[in-house]
């Protein structure tokens, strides 16, 4: 990693303070990442969420264990895993603070 020695010094509201701070949080990054980021126009990428990496779990074990299932078991995995995805987006666009993400459906 490069060895950053030099500051840059930028003054904002306290109120642009904390939704830069609050930015950087959603993108689970440090403010100063954030910042260097956003002003080289770097891609930012959402943090998962804790559900989500739980949903993520879920699919890996039901895809090593699919062929032993019958049907009934495996839709109801499904469901299942379904409805915690959909659980996890609605939670994370209660989180948003009106950002302009597209509706996913549901």
């Amino acid at each position: 990693m490069r060895k950053r020695n030099f500051n840059i010094n930028v003054r904002v509201t306290e109120g642009e303070k904390k939704r830069l701070k609050r930015a950087a949080k959603h993108y689970g990054i440090s403010l100063s990442e954030y910042l260097r980021k956003v002003g080289l126009n770097k891609k930012l990428t959402e943090k998962p969420s804790k559900k989500l990496y739980e949903v993520y779990a879920s699919v890996n074990d039901l895809r090593s264990n699919l062929y032993p299932l019958d049907g009934r078991i495996l839709e109801r995995k499904l469901s299942y895993i379904e409805q915690r995805i959909l659980s996890a987006y609605h939670e994370r666009e209660e989180d948003d603070s009106g950002g302009d993400d597209k509706n996913l459906g549901g």
